[in-house]
């Protein structure tokens, strides 16, 4: 593999170190989420950032380049031969691809090439927005709670989000994960509002409206409904929310809550240091 296969000269050796224990996969297709070990997390990276299809030959390549700059760091050790790790490595691409995590495309004269679904998230992925500051968004709030339990939706902003848990509800059950979760993503936002205050007041009712409607739902809505009914409806009042996938990786739990402009407005804000995100919605 060339240097320029990859995007950028991001170091895999914080992936090494920050995912030494593994990652964790969430497949939208199949609702499921996957494990990895440490090397199973740095050989993903290496996909995931790639700008093209992958051999196995150009996949292995790599992994001993980044073994010994890993290596020459001190604080990791990877210590394992080029052929054995070429035994491994098809194993182990054999299996995400049984499993429906990468697709075989064809590359140059004809060989078998391998690339990340579409649908696929990693908690790596989000370890490299974060080195590359992808996500310097202003936030909301750096001092006020949301949601605001004070706040009493009217019988109309609760009926609708009643029925926004509903038909969220409807759709995962019959349509599954995905369709979710494009609903989510294609979901149009409005005229924002002209001050943050406006927003920071929007996001309270929203939350207390969602809240308030969960006191009546028949059963107990996952933090997915309630996340993409909270999403839709502040981008619904002109709030440029979004939905944040989200895993634990010891031991692997999913997890969603919403943001707006880096602020989490529907859980504690700990939650971001419990759990690795996978994507924003």
């Amino acid at each position: 593999m060339t240097p320029a296969t990859l995007s950028n000269t991001n170091p895999f050796s914080v992936i090494a170190h920050k995912h030494r224990d593994g990652s964790v996969l969430l497949s939208a297709a199949n609702d499921r989420i996957f494990k990895l070990n440490g090397v199973g997390a740095l050989t993903w990276s290496v996909l995931e950032q790639s700008r093209r299809p992958l051999g196995i030959g150009e996949l292995v390549q790599e992994l001993c380049a980044q073994f010994e700059v890993i290596n020459a760091g001190g604080e990791l050790k990877f210590d394992v031969r080029p052929q054995q790790l070429k035994l491994d490595t098809a194993r182990f691409i054999s299996s995400l691809t049984a499993n429906g995590l990468l697709e075989v495309v064809s590359g140059e004269s004809g060989k078998e090439c391998y690339r990340i679904r579409q649908d696929v998230s990693a908690t790596t992925a989000a370890t490299f927005a974060e080195m590359s500051d992808d996500h310097g968004a202003t936030p909301l709030s750096t001092s006020i709670s949301l949601p605001a339990e004070n706040i009493r939706p009217r019988k109309t902003e609760t009926l609708i989000a009643f029925l926004a848990l509903f038909s969220f509800d409807l759709l995962l059950r019959f349509r599954g994960f995905e369709a979710l979760v494009r609903k989510v993503e294609r979901w149009p936002s409005a005229v924002p509002p002209h001050t943050t205050a406006n927003e920071v007041e929007t996001c309270r009712r929203v939350c207390a409206m969602v809240n308030r409607a969960q006191f009546y739902y028949p059963k107990k809505a996952m933090c997915l409904q309630h996340s993409a009914v909270v999403t839709c409806l502040l981008r619904r009042r002109g709030v440029p929310a979004h939905m944040v996938l989200a895993a634990q990786e010891f031991p692997p739990k999913a997890h969603a809550w919403v943001e707006v402009n880096g602020t989490v407005v529907n859980d504690k804000p700990s939650v971001r240091e419990i759990y690795r995100i996978l994507r924003r919605v």
